[in-house]
């Protein structure tokens, strides 16, 4: 459960997760925008998703990021009630469940590796270029009450909480983020109440850029003032590569 005490209300969550001036002047917990999108979307067939919802995405992730050049990869639905750890001993078991472990999506080591998989003619340029790995999730129906997402400020970690740990899908292995528990009491946690279909979290899974925050370590939790009988949530979050072409090469840094 996240710490009630760091936990925002829908009405004054978008300045707590908007970008805040910071020493590196980036965001550390994402940002909630206003995002509108055709209702009509049938979420379970992935070519109209494809065809009608990623180049929605497209246009948020470049208003949004002043990125150039995006690369929609992947694409999750959720439904369903919250899992316990007991019950996520898989994660492709618990793959259209809301996920209750803090994590991040990608590492140093596999926001890099996972490029050269997607686009392995440009990939050596494009590592060269700004760029980071996006995700935009936003419920299917909403407000959602059941199950909402958590965000975990960067600023209140430390580069000792990250712990790596190793997915093995069909055909690839990938290698996310968890967060130690060891320094809890100092971590900021904070979520939007109520989110609704016409708004979207946008946040980063790894930026290439050092001197900024570049991980957002996030969580689906119970929240204990969820209404009793609330319908489980629904949501879908997307995962997309973006490219600041336009500003000077740079080498990935390999530290954090």
């Amino acid at each position: 459960m996240l710490p009630r005490q760091n936990v925002v209300t829908r009405a004054a969550a978008a300045p707590a997760l908007a970008t805040r001036p910071a020493k590196t002047s980036t965001a550390t917990t994402g940002r909630l925008e206003s995002f509108h999108v055709d209702n009509g979307i049938n979420w379970d067939n992935e070519k109209e998703v494809k065809a009608k919802y990623y180049p929605e995405v497209d246009k948020l992730l470049k208003r949004v990021s002043g990125a150039t050049r995006t690369h929609i990869f992947d694409h999750t639905l959720r439904k369903g009630q919250l899992r316990s750890q007991e019950d996520l001993s898989s994660e492709l078991a618990a793959r259209n469940q809301p996920v209750s472990r803090v994590h991040v999506d990608y590492t140093l080591k596999s926001g890099v590796e996972r490029l050269h998989m997607l686009l392995p003619d440009e990939a050596d340029k494009l590592q060269r270029t700004p760029f980071a790995v996006i995700q935009v999730w936003r419920p299917l129906k909403g407000p959602v009450d059941d199950s909402p997402l958590g965000m975990l400020d960067v600023e209140s970690l430390a580069e000792s909480d990250y712990m790596s740990y190793t997915l093995h899908f069909p055909g690839r292995t990938g290698y996310n983020y968890a967060v130690a528990p060891d320094n809890y009491q100092k971590h900021r946690w904070y979520y939007a109440k109520g989110i609704d279909t016409d708004e979207a979290y946008v946040f980063k899974c790894y930026d290439s850029r050092s001197g900024r925050a570049r991980f957002a370590p996030h969580t689906g939790f119970r929240d204990p003032k969820t209404a009793p009988g609330a319908p489980p949530r629904e949501s879908i979050e997307i995962r997309a590569y973006v490219f600041w072409e336009n500003e000077p090469e740079q080498p990935y840094a390999q530290t954090f």
